[in-house]
């Protein structure tokens, strides 16, 4: 398998099928739980998609030093309000290869402004992580449905691949 981290598509088709998997999960769909449990559960699909890579969730260290993000904050701010904990990541500790960063919702859940934050600042090829791809997805388990499934690519929400990542989970139609 050629490294994903030259192609992010193929990273996000990987954790594609990993969606649609937990999205079929009988027990999780009847439990319906919060958002801990279900990256919990979506953590525990991905480490045989991802051989090599390590899969983590709340992973908030690099090294000794709690994560931080500079994206858009100031000097100042930085201690307060720098401190990230990202909800899945896929990356190879201690080196400077990051493929995947991935905030998970429930679908009722619209704080968006911190993912997005996250997303855009640790995909940002010229910033402190430099992730090849971002994804923002928001899980309706009950409806077995994708409700949100957004793609950031090197800073920015990316169309045409959140377009196509939404293409292969179950999302619904505009209007639907």
């Amino acid at each position: 398998m050629p490294d994903q981290i030259d192609d992010p598509q193929a990273a996000l088709e990987i954790f594609a099928e990993a969606v649609v998997e937990l999205l079929q999960d009988a027990e999780l769909i009847y439990a319906n739980p919060g958002e801990q449990a279900i990256v919990a559960r979506l953590v525990q699909l991905l480490p045989s998609r991802f051989p090599g890579w390590s899969v983590g969730n709340e992973w908030n260290r690099r090294e000794d030093v709690a994560k931080r993000l500079r994206h858009g904050v100031t000097e100042d701010d930085l201690v307060r309000e720098g401190l990230i904990v990202p909800d899945i990541i896929v990356h190879r500790v201690g080196k400077r290869e990051n493929l995947l960063v991935i905030e998970v919702k429930k679908a009722n859940n619209k704080h968006y402004d911190g993912d997005i934050w996250k997303l855009e600042g640790m995909t940002d090829r010229r910033g402190d992580y430099g992730y090849a791809a971002g994804l923002h997805i928001a899980l309706d388990l009950p409806a077995g449905l994708v409700r949100l499934c957004d793609v950031y690519v090197n800073g920015a929400q990316d169309p045409d691949l959140s377009d196509w990542m939404r293409a292969l989970l179950p999302y619904p139609a505009a209007g639907a």
